[in-house]
């Protein structure tokens, strides 16, 4: 059985990673990186092996891209030890990453017998679709069952989704989270909900980007250009919500209530939220307030510092 001691969020040291295909290596090699004893295990072991070479080629990576030094990729190798039994592999974890393949009855079956091998570790599954309620009643403990859905490669993308159930205790959110930014990550809270942030918003421009092309509104090309030489650019220096506020919140209201008349599409319907804001006058950046409050703030600076990252942004681009 796996250790009983209680988990403390800032001195994790012991992590066991379960499935470790291309995600499962890279969460892997992110804990090992911030100094944890990884133990890594898979139910093929020729997936374990594989996960052997992609980590050692992402070190390389790191070593040639001066992200890491050689000293630290070693020891960052050495520190995780694939076990050929479950059991062992979770034995004293105070932290286990479930990563098996994205199939709901997968999951389930996988953190329900977890749940009988650790009893007190943290259970964290990294699904990117599926609603942490649906795993946590695979186990006896939901209140230590929680959702982490990693950035691939988690080794270098920073951001991690943490999603909590209605069952997940606080103090099980606090610890991940704080272990999660202990390793050098960027913990973002999203209520239990299918798609989360990142998918929910990835899927939606995606699924845009299809039917404009599949309409004959614009070719592949053009629409991936659109992307590359401007969205992508513009969408890594100012988020979505603060960029309708650069706009004003009416202008993009107008936007959307022409779009939805012209189109017919209900996607485009502004959302109750827009509509009230634009109600109570709260515009952005031009009435101080919007989805961000400005009060207190150089308006002139925060453009000025936008401008800039856009200009340095667009330069490393070379667009």
């Amino acid at each position: 059985m796996a250790n009983t001691a209680s988990l403390s969020s800032l001195s994790v040291r012991k992590v066991t990673v379960i499935g470790v295909g291309i995600m499962g290596s890279g969460i892997a090699l992110a804990c090992a990186k911030g100094g944890c004893d990884v133990s890594v295990w898979d139910v093929d072991p020729s997936t374990v092996k594989r996960a052997s070479a992609t980590i050692r080629s992402a070190l390389n990576t790191l070593i040639d891209t001066n992200t890491i030094s050689k000293k630290k990729a070693d020891s960052s190798l050495k520190r995780i030890t694939p076990t050929s039994e479950m059991s062992r592999a979770v034995e004293d974890a105070q932290l286990v990453f479930e990563a098996v393949p994205e199939i709901l009855s997968l999951k389930r079956r996988i953190l329900k017998e977890l749940g009988s091998l650790c009893r007190s570790a943290i259970l964290a599954s990294n699904t990117s679709t599926f609603k942490i309620s649906a795993l946590t009643s695979a186990t006896r403990r939901p209140s230590q069952v929680i959702g982490t859905h990693w950035m691939n490669p988690p080794y270098i993308l920073p951001l991690v989704e943490v999603i909590p159930s209605a069952k997940t205790s606080t103090k099980t959110t606090n610890s991940i989270r704080c272990f999660l930014q202990s390793i050098g990550k960027r913990p973002v809270m999203c209520k239990d909900t299918p798609g989360f942030i990142v998918n929910r918003i990835h899927s939606a421009l995606l699924v845009e980007a299809v039917a404009i092309v599949e309409k004959g509104i614009a070719s592949v090309e053009d629409v991936d250009m659109v992307w590359t030489q401007h969205l992508g650019p513009r969408y890594c220096v100012v988020g979505p919500l603060a960029l309708m506020d650069s706009f004003g919140l009416d202008t993009e209201h107008s936007q959307y209530s022409y779009l939805q008349k012209m189109t017919r599409e209900n996607k485009f319907k502004p959302p109750k939220l827009l509509t009230t804001k634009v109600r109570k006058k709260q515009l952005g950046l031009k009435t101080g307030r919007g989805f961000y409050n400005y009060t207190g703030k150089n308006i002139s600076s925060i453009t000025r510092e936008r401008d800039k990252k856009f200009i340095e942004l667009l330069r490393y681009l070379g667009i």
